[in-house]
């Protein structure tokens, strides 16, 4: 169903808020009604025990009361709530019996009443302030009011608690009876009324109502006490432990509620949700038939948690068949319906599930799809699928808000498992600990999304402590490029020097050796200290000049004067860069002077002399070479690429990470670890922090034209998932 937001619609009255406000009635009418039942259901047992037991207060005559007005408080409780969402629809004013009806004294038994509903406005507003705050103020703008009082709004739990008094209002009841129904109603109604908020505001966000909307600060869930003991909990209208209503409890993962959708993931959200039908047409996904009931909610939780603890083989789209995960989906939601006595050949589903189901498929089906994941990574993962239904079915705000606790679990076991083959003994351990966290999800999750976040926080420390040996890895991979990058910068800068010096002359192989080696490697070694154009270049640039010199003049017949005038001081450190000292280096000088004398007197020139030092490079040890890893060395200007995959990857920072093809065609994650401020070159490691290519831009921007690179879409797993998943429905749609 696609809504048009109240900015764009100019009359209250408008087809898009009329079905916005029913669809609203309808998912709270699914949830606190039952909530209702239950609770009756529970006052009943607890009626019965009171009588088993001879209590006279509370016993077997308040059993037959409640017995005999327990459909009719049903029944009054949801005519209540569908008049007031009716005067709604029809701008009208309150009903009666509204917060200004006058001031008069309370009776004991009304005085009773509305402390009962004030206590259970309190316990529900302890958990789910801040969601409330924003479901009402978006409420407020589909049925065109500023505000609502508490008694006007049917989703403050005050209405609800007050409507529960109109339903018992005309029923003979005994007083202390009408407290123990509130009681337990409390109970009943604060276990379900946060899905109803989630629900509710998920609806009017995906219909543009108030996109940009936060809670306020005063109105974050506030602490609450410590849990009752026995005595305490039972104390309320003479209830006894054993039946008593547990204290609430603030839920663990609720730190992600106040958060608002970013208007591009809530845009993005609602297109997916208006392509689907065009999706399903292509995918083979046939929608629910439109006779028969409708499947509610509650049932389909069930069939999902039959699933979910069903000794089947995971849902995993490495299969023969062609069929794609929804498909399989929908399959295996059916046998476990016919399971739990549905009858039918398909389930018809409420709008909101029905696209629930089919995007958490499509999710995984994209996810898994991909190739840094093999076989039995995809079939670890495919076991999450019905716990990730679950968590759609209740809140969608998964697919929108970046800190949805499902929405980070996932995160993290595709970074402990994308691109891991279970090579290395840490790689093992990874694999066994994601194997173990999806058991726990998968035994323990009960629709409670606070075991997400506790098996996020467990599964992140756990690679936390394996990553501590990577980084240390990383960073000296990063320090031996950085020392590669400053020494071939080095060596290029000292080469085009040193050939500007010499010119065209064709020197004797002993000059030629030593100034094509053994100066320009002391060179070199001093750029990398103190720099091109320090005191100490250019005193060794001078000995290079001084050498040519001497050459042009033996070339003259005119070397017994200059021969004798070389600078032996600055001869000995060139030559001891090469490890070549005291009367070596005096006997290599010789051999430069006898080069010249050879050259002076016509000679023909040694074609080398063993006096000369062979040339060994002696580089700082963070220099060092590591392991040979794989290196794109190519000319630039002759490359074939993309240019929008250029500017992609020129947008990369250092921390982004990449898919990247090994030699054996398996796509494994590379993160960007530094980018050459001297080259642009980005260096690339693996998650041990090995290095696993140097390659400039375009180079890479090549190999993702090659299929050898895949740069994401977003900046992480689900960000990616969700990217693909709107490029298939956007596909889908165009070719429907």
């Amino acid at each position: 169903m696609t809504f048009r937001s109240p900015a764009e619609s100019t009359h209250p009255k408008s087809p898009a808020n009329a079905a916005l406000i029913d669809a609203i009635q309808k998912h709270l009418l699914d949830r606190v009604a039952p909530a209702l039942d239950r609770a009756l259901a529970d006052v009943d047992d607890y009626l019965f025990d009171r009588s088993q037991n001879g209590e006279s207060k509370l016993g077997m005559m308040a059993l037959r009361e409640m017995r005999h007005a327990r459909a009719d408080v049903v029944n009054n409780y949801k005519l209540t709530i569908t008049r007031r969402f009716r005067a709604l629809r029809d701008q009208q004013g309150p009903l009666q019996g509204g917060e200004d009806a006058g001031l008069s004294l309370l009776s004991e038994q009304a005085l009773e009443e509305q402390l009962a509903v004030e206590q259970l406005a309190s316990t529900v507003l302890r958990a789910h302030a801040s969601l409330f705050e924003v479901t009402s103020k978006r409420f407020f703008v589909v049925v065109g009011q500023g505000e609502l009082r508490s008694r006007e709004n049917p989703l403050d739990p005050v209405f609800l608690a007050t409507a529960l008094g109109n339903a018992m209002s005309q029923l003979e009841l005994d007083d202390d009876l009408r407290i123990v129904i509130f009681k337990y109603f409390e109970r009943e109604v604060s276990n379900v009324v946060g899905d109803l908020y989630e629900r509710c505001n998920t609806l009017l966000l995906s219909a543009g109502i108030l996109p940009d909307l936060r809670a306020s600060a005063g109105a974050k869930p506030v602490h609450v006490r410590a849990p009752a003991t026995h005595d305490e909990a039972g104390s309320y209208a003479g209830m006894p432990p054993q039946h008593a209503p547990p204290p609430q409890q603030q839920p663990a993962a609720a730190s992600y509620l106040g958060e608002t959708p970013s208007a591009a993931d809530q845009a993005m959200f609602t297109s997916m949700l208006g392509q689907l039908a065009a999706w399903r047409n292509t995918a083979g996904v046939q929608p629910s038939a439109a006779q028969g009931p409708t499947l509610g909610t509650h049932d389909l939780l069930s069939i999902l948690s039959l699933m979910q603890h069903d000794a089947a083989p995971a849902i995993s789209p490495d299969v023969e068949s062609a069929q794609t995960l929804a498909a399989q989906l929908r399959e295996r939601m059916l046998q476990s319906a016919h399971k739990l006595g549905v009858p039918g050949d398909n389930l018809h589903l409420d709008g909101l599930d029905n696209d629930a189901v089919d995007l958490v498929a499509l999710l995984f089906d994209v996810l898994l799809d991909g190739p840094q994941y093999d076989s039995q990574i995809r079939g670890m993962i495919g076991r999450m699928l019905v716990p990730y239904v679950k968590v759609a079915v209740k809140d969608r705000r998964m697919f929108m808000l970046k800190e949805h606790p499902a929405r980070k679990l996932l995160n993290t076991v595709a970074e402990a498992c994308e691109g891991n083959r279970g090579e290395a003994p840490q790689e093992r351990a990874i694999l066994t600990r994601v194997d173990h966290t999806i058991d726990r999800l998968v035994a323990e999750f009960n629709e409670d999304v606070a075991i997400f976040e506790t098996l996020e926080q467990e599964l992140r420390a756990f690679l936390a402590q394996q990553r501590k040996r990577f980084e240390l890895a990383e960073k000296r991979t990063t320090e031996a490029q950085r020392g590669r990058e400053r020494l071939d910068h080095a060596r290029s800068a000292v080469t085009e020097d040193v050939a500007a010096h010499r010119g065209a002359r064709e020197l004797p192989p002993v000059l030629d050796d030593f100034i094509s080696h053994h100066a320009t490697h002391h060179l070199v070694q001093i750029t990398l200290r103190d720099g091109k154009g320090s005191p100490r270049y250019n005193t060794a640039m001078q000995a290079v000049d001084d050498v040519l010199a001497a050459f042009d003049l033996a070339s003259a017949g005119q070397l017994p004067h200059f021969a004798t005038a070389l600078p032996s001081a600055v001869l000995s450190d060139i030559f001891a860069s090469a490890g070549c000292s005291g009367e070596a280096a005096i006997a290599a000088e010789d051999a430069l002077r006898d080069a010249l004398t050879r050259l002076a007197n016509g000679e023909a020139a040694q074609v080398a002399d063993v006096r000369l030092p062979a040339q060994i490079d002696v580089l700082d040890p963070e220099l060092t070479p590591q392991e040979a890893q794989l290196e794109v060395v190519a000319d630039n200007a002759a490359l074939d690429f993309d240019a929008a995959m250029l500017e992609r990857i020129r947008k990369l920072k250092i921390g982004d990470w990449l898919q990247l093809a090994g030699a054996d065609g398996h796509f494994a994650p590379a993160k960007v670890s530094w980018i050459s401020p001297i080259s642009a070159r980005l260096l690339l490691v693996n998650r041990r922090g090995i290095r696993v290519l140097v390659a400039s831009a375009q180079e890479l921007a090549v190999m993702a034209k090659l299929d050898r690179v895949i740069v994401r879409e977003g900046s992480n797993a689900f960000d990616e998932a969700m990217h693909l998943m709107a490029g298939r429905l956007q596909s889908a749609a165009e070719s429907a």
